[in-house]
């Protein structure tokens, strides 16, 4: 049986494959905008409302890390990060089922609840599996693999939105692909180790 660790490949890979979630936010949908702005030409202030449907989730990015931040420390970190990637799958691709401008806004406001979740439960994961200079050359690994997820979702949601606006919704999906590996290759840190975390943490920025 597999036994998750913080040194295990999988483990490192599902960590990184989980941080693309939080840049495929808004990247993945910016290709339809044009598209979907003539889709949805008869309502009123259509402008403002296109513009949001790419904005709304940072702002409930902003909304909700505060109560994530609470939840990692009360319920786990492995746990919300397992919540909020299948309520990325599930609110993430809402706009691909329905039509209507209403739902696609809420499904995007509940996007960026679910990856405040993931932010935070990430970085604290990260912060308590790696110290040190090995903490170091995982965030930057996690920042290059990030970028470099933001390039494939953006092209990929471009060639996806020459079919329909509504097809680069699908993408969300793969959340429900990563999903089964942040419940096998991650475990939750230890209180000992969230608190020697901390505490190191603080030394790092002394």
């Amino acid at each position: 049986m597999f036994q998750p660790h913080p040194e295990r490949q999988l483990t490192k890979i599902t960590l990184l494959v989980v941080s693309t979630l939080t840049v495929m936010a808004g990247a993945t949908i910016a290709p339809a905008l044009p598209a979907m702005h003539a889709a949805f030409s008869d309502l009123p202030n259509v402008d403002l409302l296109v513009r949001l449907v790419l904005t709304i989730p940072g702002l409930f990015i902003v909304l909700g890390a505060p109560a994530a931040g609470f939840i990692v420390d009360s319920y786990g970190r492995k746990r919300l990060l397992v919540v909020s990637t299948f309520l990325y799958a599930l609110t993430g691709s809402a706009g691909y089922f329905f039509d209507s401008m209403t739902a696609i806004l809420i499904g995007r406001a509940l996007l960026g609840i679910a990856v405040a979740g993931i932010m935070v439960s990430v970085t604290t994961l990260v912060a308590n599996y790696y110290q040190g200079e090995a903490r170091a050359r995982f965030l930057g690994r996690q920042a290059a693999f990030m970028n470099f997820g933001g390039v494939v979702f953006t092209a990929t949601g471009g060639f996806l939105a020459d079919v329909t606006w509504q097809t680069p919704f699908l993408i969300y999906l793969i959340a429900f692909v990563i999903l089964p590996f942040a419940v096998i290759a991650l475990m939750e840190p230890k209180r000992e180790e969230t608190k020697a975390a901390v505490l190191d943490s603080k030394t790092d920025r002394k």
